[in-house]
């Protein structure tokens, strides 16, 4: 996504942010200088310490331009995840995990949580007031693991969680008395929660 990485770096000035951020300027006359560093002035076309404050102003407007529309992106982007509430996707073939995404009252996408069948749950949810998680870890490289709880002693054919003659036992959905299960059909469905 080359488009996006030069948008962002058309917009970011590390020598300005951090003059500003560590008030290491001096405003005089009609400019800002800085006092440490040169700068590539893209309206002069030079390295110079002197950035003119209607330069400045179209820094800092094309910076919040790019970074106004990239927040509006992320809330349509979280929006459009509206058809998947109270929708239950089988996640993980394997250990038989099932995902449900968790909303706002808004109806906008704050998080998820994982049902494993042998009633454990992992959850992240991030929300105006905190955020939170439980029973996951988060890689250096970006990816997530969950903690899937213990393992059967003889495990069952359906799933290393579940013991040999076992049913699954997949965790209530919280505040409520309805429970996701593995579906058949591998599709995303709904419980009346």
């Amino acid at each position: 996504m080359k488009s996006v990485s030069s948008a962002l770096e058309e917009n970011y000035d590390a020598l300005l942010r951090n003059a500003i951020y560590h008030s290491d300027y001096v405003l005089h006359g009609d400019s800002l200088i800085i006092r440490k560093a040169s700068r590539l002035s893209k309206k002069e076309g030079y390295y110079t310490p002197r950035i003119g404050l209607q330069e400045l102003d179209e820094v800092i407007l094309n910076a919040f331009a790019c970074f106004s529309a990239l927040f509006s992106l992320y809330e349509r982007c979280r929006r459009s995840f509206g058809d998947f509430k109270c929708a239950f996707l089988p996640y993980d073939g394997h250990y038989k995990g099932v995902l449900q995404f968790l909303f706002d009252a808004d109806g906008v996408l704050i998080g998820f949580r994982l049902y494993w069948p042998n009633g454990t749950t992992g959850e992240y949810a991030r929300t105006k007031d905190a955020c939170t998680g439980h029973d996951l870890s988060f890689d250096p490289a970006g990816s997530i693991n969950f903690m899937v709880g213990l393992y059967a002693s003889e495990p069952s054919p359906f799933s290393p969680l579940v013991e040999q003659g076992a049913e699954p036992a997949y965790a209530n959905v919280p505040g409520t008395a309805s429970r996701p299960h593995w579906p058949v059909d591998m599709k995303p469905y709904k419980l009346p929660i």
